[in-house]
């Protein structure tokens, strides 16, 4: 028997295949209250942008990214602004939001790690005594 979440996964595809999208956030909503994944969240923006509600894809993509942040995915959290930049360019929280993240980030250094030199093995046919 498949799970309440499987079950409301193919009926948000379904209304967005539908293209009813109201029905789509409907249901998007419910998923995101049983499995807190922040790609639901942005799923829900997209379908608000296609609703032409600007203004509310834009907190969807803001709250995306701080979940994101939260569990330590910067890269993802980082697109998220990206995208929420693209829909209002002059928002200077989005900015500010952005660049305390960047500031927050951990540096990767990278650096070369020692190399072991094994002997390549002999090619050959081992048999095994069974």
């Amino acid at each position: 028997m498949a799970s309440i979440r499987t079950i409301i996964a193919e009926k948000v595809q379904e209304h967005l295949n539908n293209a009813d999208w109201k029905a789509a956030i409907t249901e998007m909503e419910i998923l995101f209250s049983i499995h807190q994944d922040p790609l639901i969240r942005v799923r829900i923006g997209d379908v608000r942008q296609k609703l032409n509600r600007k203004d509310e894809a834009i907190q969807e993509y803001l709250l995306a990214a701080d979940l994101f942040a939260e569990r330590g995915f910067f890269v993802k959290a980082l697109a998220q602004y990206r995208l929420a930049l693209r829909l209002d360019p002059s928002n200077m929280d989005i900015r500010s939001k952005r660049e305390r993240l960047l500031m927050s980030c951990p540096v990767v250094t990278w650096k070369r790690e020692p190399v072991e030199y094994r002997p390549p093995e002999p090619i050959g046919v081992t048999c095994s005594p069974y």
